[in-house]
């Protein structure tokens, strides 16, 4: 039994199977809290975007794009929602950063005991150019991964 499972969301497919895994742990009592997590990057923290907020005639550019992300994350966690029961009681949350350390740092706070993470499926060109996130928040995490194709 599970107390605490963390499940990282991005929309793909292999994720929103992690929601579904998730959501049987609690319809079968193996889970007492899930949290559904997506990640996002901090816009203030992408170098390309940092001259473009100090400009003074886009003062209220951060606030708009902040607004976006939020929007957008909550489309993709609305996905994730709908594989849970109206009855069962999940939380959801955003978190700004690089998605892997932030996961794992998420985790480790709020003393999750599982991660439930898909896996994207790159191919080795893809996983050589652009890492894998899965496999970074295996090696990263102080608890037990469990990784959905």
């Amino acid at each position: 039994m599970f107390n605490r499972i963390l499940v990282p969301i991005d929309g793909s497919p292999a994720s929103l199977k992690s929601a579904e895994i998730a959501a049987g742990f609690l319809r079968k009592n193996c889970a007492q809290n899930v949290t559904l997590l997506h990640v996002a990057l901090n816009p203030q923290e992408t170098i390309q975007f940092e001259s473009f907020y100090t400009r003074p005639e886009y003062p209220h550019f951060h606030e708009e794009l902040l607004k976006k992300i939020e929007e957008s994350a909550n489309r993709i966690l609305d996905q994730a929602r709908i594989r849970f029961d109206p009855d069962m009681q999940f939380d959801t949350m955003i978190r700004y950063g690089p998605p892997a350390e932030t996961i794992c740092d998420v985790a480790q706070k709020g003393a999750y005991d599982l991660i439930i993470i898909g896996n994207r499926g790159l191919n080795k060109l893809q996983r050589l150019l652009l890492g894998s996130i899965s496999s970074r928040v295996t090696t990263l995490a102080r608890c037990p991964v469990l990784i959905v194709k």
